[in-house]
């Protein structure tokens, strides 16, 4: 009992030790918060949740002149993941309608100090009670964590999401010949809320299928058995929002209605690769948008997902490559100079180096491929996924991966001081026998 209250002491420590250093990072910004129309959409849920009229939104939002951002009268109804709209609505009920500068202080810096406490507790299965503390730190000062908590977007949550998914895949992991039920269960819950804040663990399950089967020793029975269990606890999460989709839109809508036409820009014969700002680039035939444009809303996402699934399947090769081409040209690229003043960052030029040592970590954890597989995979999948959907950056969307990649850095530096404590002992040893 008194190891148990020693545990709960120094995991409520390291939680306000880190609340601390996310809001001294807040604070140390001359804005309280940043907000987009993706932010004022979220917003807008928020409220009208509160006011009894369902998640739904009643306006819509686009960037005008200056980057001002302006509300003009709905023109479709937009189907968004719960999760974030409902802490929103949380910060909403305790402070008011639109404080902003709340949820940033409040809602983001208590799941960024639970992120960093996460780290803690994934660092201690994967390499001991003695080096948790290695991960902690490099999640506290990883700044662009951190950065995009100032903005009223889903980032915080999502990446909370993700340490969630990866601490009970280290649970698992350890336990993998006789996992405990929980751990199962919770896993399949922890992907069905975080698919329904951002729907991108969705077609991750073929991925964690064949791990499971793997770490099985190719047992079927037993890998499937965890297989379905973890399916089914996704599914039951997420049926909810399913039923409510099909009563009100009468159709199936896993998570969001929308996102075919960035999927098209990602997915057509004119499709750019190493530039991310889409209204900058010709990565769309202008005809085929014209045409498309003319379309009921709901017509425009089919027509957009339409094409791209097409060019996939019609150039599997140039597929690919153009794929892995937006992986090394955007998604794997550090923040540069100039976007880390652009965007007024503070820590940016740090994001180069985190991503070298995610590296290093990553070629170490070859060595042990069976105990670092989840991140490895993890880590492929993510960076696939992300850059074959759309055209993307480095920076923000990179920034659920980071997680795994900070876990795998910190393997260096427990090899290092594991190697320093043994040189250590002997010469402690041989001082001992000379004296």
């Amino acid at each position: 009992m008194a190891q148990q209250y020693k545990r709960l002491w120094i995991t409520g420590l390291l939680f306000f030790i880190a609340l601390g250093i996310e809001l001294l990072y807040i604070k140390s910004y001359p804005v309280r918060y940043f907000i987009s129309p993706d932010g004022y959409l979220y917003s807008n849920i928020a409220e009208n949740f509160l006011q009894g009229k369902g998640l739904m939104n009643t306006v819509n939002f686009a960037e005008g002149v200056n980057h001002v951002v302006q509300a003009f009268p709905k023109t479709r109804d937009y189907v968004i993941g719960p999760v974030y709209p409902l802490l929103l609505a949380l910060i909403y009920g305790v402070f008011g309608f639109k404080s902003y500068a709340m949820v940033v202080m409040v809602l983001h810096g208590v799941l960024g100090a639970v992120s960093a406490v996460l780290a803690f507790k994934t660092g201690e299965l994967l390499f001991g009670k003695r080096y948790g503390w290695i991960p902690y730190v490099l999640t506290l000062g990883y700044p662009l964590f951190a950065f995009w908590g100032m903005y009223v977007l889903t980032e915080t949550t999502y990446v909370l999401a993700i340490w969630l998914f990866l601490y009970y895949s280290a649970r698992y992991a350890r336990e993998i010949s006789r996992p405990k039920l929980t751990t199962l269960l919770i896993l399949g819950v922890v992907i069905g809320v975080s698919n329904l804040v951002r729907p991108l663990l969705l077609l991750y399950f073929p991925v964690l299928g064949f791990w499971i089967f793997w770490m099985k020793g190719w047992r079927l029975k037993q890998a499937l058995r965890d297989f379905m269990l973890i399916l089914f606890m996704t599914v039951v999460v997420m049926s909810p929002w399913w039923i409510r989709n099909e009563l009100k839109y009468h159709q199936f809508i896993a998570v969001s209605n929308y996102g075919s036409y960035e999927f098209y820009l990602g997915n057509n014969p004119r499709t750019i690769t190493n530039s991310y700002f889409v209204m900058d680039q010709p990565s769309y035939d202008p005809a085929v948008k014209a045409r498309i444009d003319k379309l009921p809303l709901l017509e425009q996402e089919k027509e957009y997902k339409s094409l791209g699934v097409s060019y996939i399947l019609s150039h599997p090769v140039l597929f690919l490559e153009r794929t892995f081409a937006k992986e090394k040209n955007l998604f794997w690229q550090p923040v540069s100079p100039e976007d880390g003043q652009s965007y007024k960052m503070k820590g940016s030029f740090l994001d180069k180096w985190y991503l070298l040592l995610g590296l290093s970590g990553i070629i170490l954890s070859i060595i042990w491929l069976k105990k670092y597989s989840f991140l490895l995979l993890y880590i492929l999948y993510y960076s696939f996924i992300v850059s074959m959907i759309s055209v993307v950056s480095g920076g923000r969307y990179r920034l659920p991966v980071m997680p795994a990649m900070i876990l795998l850095g910190s393997l260096g530096f427990v090899l290092l001081l594991q190697g320093a404590g043994k040189l250590l002992g002997r010469r402690g040893s041989v001082q001992r026998r000379l004296a």
